[in-house]
């Protein structure tokens, strides 16, 4: 009986249209017709309630990552919401990584690395996290991406890579667009050139 009323009559009725509907029913009934529009209502409610409040990132987005710079509009999409976020630089010989940290976890990680001249981005792929040879490529092969990382070859000069070659990496600990990972690894694949990485390691 309320289904059939609830399909004839939409909920956002006047309290005068309510009243004729419910002079039409015996009192009891009516009663738990009432009471069942009201917990229907107060249900609505709190499920709008509960969307309104989801998470927020309350700490600004960083413009570099461990020297590189990168525009908030490309690493924004990859990262969680928050109250904190620390920079973690780290490196070892040919690498330098940069990890974020939102609350004290771990959640997006990047690198550049220098490697041999004839490595390609399915190398890379091969042994990086977060993606894999077989994912989307872009550019002639230049870049792999997937929801959960990204590599992409560093534009150097003839000189600077005639016996070597440059990568960057990207992983985020939840999953992203593949599109948003393609972006930000071409932008950081740029912006590592104009670093200077190029003439490292």
């Amino acid at each position: 009986m309320l289904r059939d009323l609830m399909l004839r009559d939409p909920p956002a009725r006047s309290p005068k249209a309510m009243e004729d509907v419910m002079q039409g029913l015996p009192r009891g009934r009516a009663r738990s017709v009432l009471a069942a529009a009201i917990g229907a209502a107060l249900l609505v409610a709190s499920v709008s309630a509960c969307s309104s409040s989801a998470p927020e990132r309350e700490y600004a987005t960083p413009k570099e990552l461990c020297g590189t710079k990168v525009s908030a509009g490309s690493l924004e999409p990859l990262l969680p919401p928050g109250k904190k976020i620390a920079v973690k630089p780290t490196s070892a010989v040919g690498v330098k990584r940069c990890r974020l940290e939102v609350d004290g976890e771990v959640v997006f990680s990047s690198s550049v690395e220098k490697l041999g001249a004839d490595t390609s981005a399915r190398d890379v792929a091969t042994s990086a996290l977060g993606v894999n040879p077989n994912d989307p490529s872009a550019d002639n092969g230049r870049f792999i991406y997937s929801k959960t990382g990204a590599v992409g070859r560093v534009e150097c000069s003839k000189s600077a890579g005639a016996d070597s070659s440059f990568w960057v990496t990207a992983r985020v600990s939840d999953d992203a667009d593949p599109a948003d990972m393609h972006r930000f690894v071409k932008e950081y694949a740029t912006a590592a050139a104009g670093s200077g990485a190029c003439a490292e390691g």
